[in-house]
């Protein structure tokens, strides 16, 4: 089992040493995403992953960071979710000082210079633009805010345009102030890495970080149960209509997260998957559809997701509602849950053979469920899962009447009907 301690000050470290392999994988996470921005804070966990990058007391100005990045031969880079920020990096045994040391400046010593941050802040507004041209992702944004509208999954990670123009040195400095703390911090390693050795490169960080909780770890609010909703959005210069359809899923934690995951595969996970077989292959409506689950806190949502020309949208989400109709009513067979399960441990044991993605892994488990499994646990929950448990939760997950959908690039005349779910 990986190496697990908190230091008395509440910074988490797992440490995973793999042996046979010649790489280190680390990542400084931040347990606070956008989900824990207050209002009129929406966009700015994001704006400080970006920021931080152009300028700390090691690394003062953008250029000097970037090659001190590129002197690490390996790889670094960051991100933001709704849950938690990451910074993390792939280096070779020999450069593991040097990637800690970039790490620990990015979470402890930003400078914040107000004009490399009047740059990045229209490089920010950038990416909102190029969001807003992709569809499948600005789909998934209308999703989101209409599935969970008023709870801090609705609103986008980006942060709204106008928004994240205002945003300045006070904003960054104060948000950042408040959340790069101690007990927010969870530090993951494995790969060619030695518990000790890494755990002294470990001790400036440490020592740097502040101490203590600003919101009492309480800046969170419930996300409040999905609402059941169909919105068509007209685009006229999309060639196809993107589709996302959901139903309310499981949290993080429960008892049901395997069975949920098995009903997802079989529903969308493969190319013998119902829906693939029925809207692909039966009756050519989309060139790809596929099924994905987000497990959060206290929510989550099993998700369809698709594209087509718009003149089909309405008969491919009337056919992908009668196949989820037919999983709720009759279950799964006998060797759709045994193919399930196989390319469900495959892509298990293929994950754990990473160290990046191992490093995810431990960091998944720690964040959002607060236990570690090894390997041979996480199989054996898989093949627990049985037909009566898929049944049930199938019964439960594929509710007609609880079902969003969220379409981008219809036409008005063949906009999707709430008829068109029954």
């Amino acid at each position: 089992m990986p190496y697990r301690s908190v230091t008395p000050h509440g910074t988490e470290i797992l440490i995973d040493p793999i042996p046979g392999v010649r790489s280190c994988s680390v990542g400084f996470w931040v347990k606070r995403g956008s989900c824990w921005e207050l209002p009129g804070e929406e966009g700015l966990a994001h704006f400080i992953e970006h920021t931080v990058f152009k300028g700390t007391a090691r690394f003062p100005e953008p250029q000097v960071m970037a090659e001190a990045t590129d002197h690490l031969g390996g790889s670094l880079d960051a991100f933001t979710g709704k849950e938690a920020a990451c910074f993390y990096g792939k280096v070779l045994k020999e450069k593991l000082p040097d990637l800690v040391a970039i790490l620990e400046d990015l979470v402890t010593t930003p400078t914040f210079d107000a004009d490399e941050l009047a740059r990045e802040r229209n490089v920010i507004l950038e990416e909102i633009s190029q969001s807003e041209d992709q569809p499948d992702d600005w789909v998934s944004e209308l999703f989101y805010a209409h599935f969970w509208p008023g709870s801090p999954l609705a609103h986008s990670i980006l942060g709204r345009r106008d928004q994240v123009a205002t945003y300045g040195r006070d904003q960054a400095r104060a948000f950042f102030q408040k959340t790069y703390r101690a007990p927010t911090i969870l530090i993951v390693a494995a790969g060619d890495i030695e518990v000790q050795p890494f755990l002294d490169l470990l001790q400036p960080v440490l020592d740097a970080l502040p101490r203590g909780l600003l919101d009492d770890g309480a800046g969170r609010t419930a996300s409040g149960p999905p609402r059941p909703f169909v919105l068509n959005t007209p685009r006229k210069e999309l060639q196809q209509t993107s589709l996302v359809m959901g139903f309310p899923a499981q949290p993080h934690v429960h008892p049901d997260r395997a069975a949920v995951g098995v009903l997802s595969h079989v529903l969308g996970g493969g190319m013998s998957s119902r829906l693939f077989m029925e809207l692909r292959e039966k009756n050519a409506l989309c060139y790809q559809v596929g099924t994905y689950l987000t497990h959060y806190h206290d929510t989550g949502a099993l998700q369809i997701s698709a594209s087509c020309a718009p003149e089909r949208a309405r008969e491919l989400v009337r056919r992908a509602a009668a196949e989820c109709a037919k999983v709720r009513a009759s279950g799964v067979t006998r060797d759709e849950l045994d193919r399930a399960k196989l390319q469900l441990r495959t892509n298990l044991v293929f994950s754990q053979e990473s160290a990046t993605s191992r490093m995810f892994s431990l960091a998944y488990q720690s964040l959002h469920t607060d236990r570690i499994l090894s390997l041979d646990e996480q199989i054996q929950e898989i093949e627990a899962v049985d037909l009566e448990q898929v049944g049930r939760v199938a019964r439960e997950v594929l509710d007609p009447d609880a079902l969003g959908v969220s379409a981008l690039g219809i036409r008005r005349a063949a906009g999707i009907r709430p008829g068109d779910l029954a």
